[in-house]
């Protein structure tokens, strides 16, 4: 239905005169007719009839004026709030495997943003497949990617963030590493490098080429262990971790761990290295077009922002347990005097 025709046959109903309603509208007397008779044609009633020579509504068409003024009310609201949110709508995609980092600081930048900013909207899109890299970034496949390095390679090496991608650090976690119930490494009470010498670590293929990049071959070979890396088109991290790995290893960051049950199942273990731990720091990435963008940059500052405060937070609470622990150790020390002299009294008095 063509909301122009109900318009113009509002201004009709005003007027109950065809010259003054084609005047006031800026159309010729006919366009007029033409333009209710087709309104009439789509509804299947008369809305126009005549009384004593003179036009008149029906009774249908006294009951559209009502009806026609909140169809019109209601598309004009729709139209304003589409023509707002041309400006003021965002919408961030982002791949499904890189969720678990995400998806809580997402949902809580969403909220910061519109508790700050009433008239913004951000819609949040998840996209399947392997887009969790920095180059599906760089296509447009996605607006926010994890990107991970280890936290072993200094500042000058780390090559993370390409040119035209930026990003800040959202956390480090401990990398397990992987294998299933047939591997004959299985049931070692500790396992060390060099136990791993001549194996294959399977990876998933959004983070084999960061691997590579930061010389995990390499970081094994000086703890004397020959290893070769090795991917294949896992779709999703329910298919990686499905994947029965035999005598090849795995590897699982802590934050998959418990999403997966990996602790639970008793097919697998993820374990550490004795004497070569596995961290990574993660970063959130974006290109340097969406962090520009009036949206995308009132987005990243509350994501920034919210990140600081749970890492300030988090060193609160480690304080806070350090200084618990000192103060108990302090007490006890304390009393130790106490007892070593009551101990030299009784020996004294032997």
């Amino acid at each position: 239905m063509d909301t122009r025709y109900v318009k113009e046959f509002l201004v009709f109903a005003a007027e109950l005169n065809y010259s003054t309603a084609a005047k006031k509208l800026f159309i010729t007397r006919p366009t007029l007719s033409d333009h209710i008779r087709e309104l009439e044609e789509e509804l299947g009633c008369e809305l126009v009839g005549k009384r004593q020579g003179k036009a008149a509504l029906t009774p249908a068409g006294r009951r559209f004026v009502q009806t026609g003024t909140q169809l019109v009310e209601t598309v004009q609201g729709i139209v304003d709030e589409y023509r707002s949110l041309a400006d003021n709508l965002l919408t961030v995609t982002v791949a499904q495997t890189n969720l678990p980092w995400l998806e809580s600081l997402l949902y809580k930048t969403r909220h910061a943003v519109q508790e700050h900013h009433p008239g913004k909207r951000i819609d949040i899109v998840t996209a399947s497949g392997p887009r969790s890299t920095v180059d599906a970034l760089r296509e447009q496949q996605n607006d926010i990617v994890v990107a991970g390095c280890k936290s072993y390679v200094s500042g000058t090496d780390r090559r993370v963030l390409p040119q035209g991608v930026q990003g800040f650090k959202l956390c480090t976690e401990e990398i397990k590493l992987l294998m299933t119930q047939d591997n004959p490494l299985f049931g070692a009470e500790t396992v060390y490098a060099a136990d791993l010498d001549g194996a294959t670590i399977m990876l998933p293929p959004d983070i084999y080429h960061g691997y590579l990049r930061d010389g995990v071959v390499d970081r094994f070979a000086a703890y004397g262990a020959h290893v070769n890396l090795q991917t294949m088109s896992f779709s999703d991290h329910f298919e990686y971790f499905s994947y029965d790995f035999q005598d090849l290893f795995g590897v699982v960051p802590t934050t998959l761990a418990p999403r997966f049950g990996i602790e639970e199942r008793d097919e697998c273990r993820a374990f550490s290295l004795a004497d070569l731990p596995f961290e990574t720091d993660f970063y959130a990435a974006y290109t340097d077009e969406f962090a520009s963008s009036e949206n995308g940059c009132i987005f990243i500052d509350e994501m920034k922002r919210i990140v600081a405060a749970d890492d300030h937070e988090e060193c609160i609470k480690t304080r806070t347990n350090v200084s618990r622990e000192t103060s108990r150790y302090v007490n006890v020390s304390a009393s130790s005097p106490t007892i070593s002299s009551d101990a030299e009294k009784r020996s004294s008095a032997v």
